[in-house]
Order: structure tokens, then sequence, then C-alpha cells
């Protein structure tokens, strides 16, 4: 890669004497026009018109950034993180008490449990031996999460309530089906998995990469 384009007299006559523009000095150099669009500004040589003034939503602070590559909203990755991780007071959707969730996550369901009272059909597909088939459950999968391994303790602690016991082919199949429900709990269709990464969870519960 060639670095002339951060020398100033360099910029200077080619931008100004030669009177190339910002893209052509960057496929020299063999960067993006975004770049030599920086260099330029921070040298004086133009105005930065290519950059936009704003403040950042989380911090207050002020900071200049190019719109067509990113959103003004965070003048940094550290400030953009801060507001994924706060904390906000949501009204669950299904039982109506108030739970803490990141802002940035758009479920509306305090629990699993809540979630699937709304999605339930007729009929209670959750009597019988679900209780001892779940327990069966979570003792093959060592009270982990299949995927990320944290423990049941754990789980307990971030989410307030234990892992969840997912089943691979839905109960709700198994009814169309006019099959057994019972069928739907035997310990090959379950599987443990943490609130993050159960497959059919409620809204988002992971960050967006």
């Amino acid at each position: 890669m060639d670095r002339r384009y951060r020398d100033v007299d360099f910029l200077r006559r080619r931008y100004a004497d030669a009177d190339q523009s910002a893209g052509d000095i960057a496929d020299d150099c063999g960067v993006t026009k975004s770049t030599i669009s920086h260099w330029l500004s921070r040298h004086g040589i133009t105005d930065g018109a290519a950059y936009e003034r704003t403040q950042c939503d989380n911090c207050g602070d002020y900071f200049r950034y190019a719109s067509s590559l990113r959103a003004g909203t965070y003048c940094s990755n550290a400030c953009a993180n801060d507001q994924r991780k706060r904390q906000v007071a949501v009204e669950c959707a299904g039982c109506g008490e108030t739970f803490q969730r990141r802002a940035s996550l758009d479920t509306e369901y305090c629990s699993i449990g809540c979630w699937g009272q709304e999605i339930r059909t007729e009929g209670d597909f959750y009597c019988g031996i679900w209780n001892e088939q779940r327990r069966k459950a979570l003792e093959h999968d060592e009270f982990q999460c299949v995927e990320c391994g944290i423990s049941n303790s754990e789980h307990n602690a971030q989410f307030g309530h234990e892992l969840d016991v997912h089943h691979r082919v839905p109960v709700r199949q198994f009814a169309k089906w006019d099959c057994p429900i019972r069928d739907a709990h035997v310990l090959r269709n379950l599987v443990t998995y943490c609130r993050t990464h159960l497959p059919d969870a409620p809204g988002s519960t992971t960050e967006p990469e």
C-alpha cells in the first residue's frame, strides 16, 4: 500500500496543482476514496465537505463522520456498546409483570414460559409426563445449554429462570398430526438451550453482529 497520501505536500501537488480527484488519488495509492478525503481535510486542503459533524447519542461529544460509510449515531464502538448494554424496564406481554432487558433487544416476554402461554393451542400440552421428561432432558444435557455451555445456575442468575428444554419437533405439530402429545416429550425430541440460543426465542435475544 502506498502511504504517500498521508504527506501534505504529496496531496497538495496531486489534488490542488494537478487537479486530480480524491478518487483518482485513492486508486493510485490503493486505498478508499474516503481515506483520501479524510487526509485532505486533516491537512486543511479541503474543508471536509465529505464529512458531517454531529453529536454522539451516548456521550454527547461532537465528532465527524462520513455519511456514505456509516450512520452518525455514536462516536465510537465503545459508545455504541454502552447503549446496547443499557437496561430498560418492560412490561411482559404475557403476565404483565415488569422485567429488565437490554434496550437493543425487542423481546416482549419475561420468560419462555410466558411466551409459551401465548402460542399454545387448545388443551394443555405440558401436563402428565412433561415435568419428568424435562428433568430427564436437563440431566441428559448435564444442566447446560448444548450451544454455549452456560450452566443452569448461571442462566437463572442472568435471566431469572432456569434453562429451557426445547422440542426439536414442536408439540403443536404432534397435535396437527393427531399423535399422542406424550410422543412429543420423548427424550430424543428434547434438547436444552439457554434463552439466547433457543431457536424460536421470542424477539431478539442476541446482539446484532
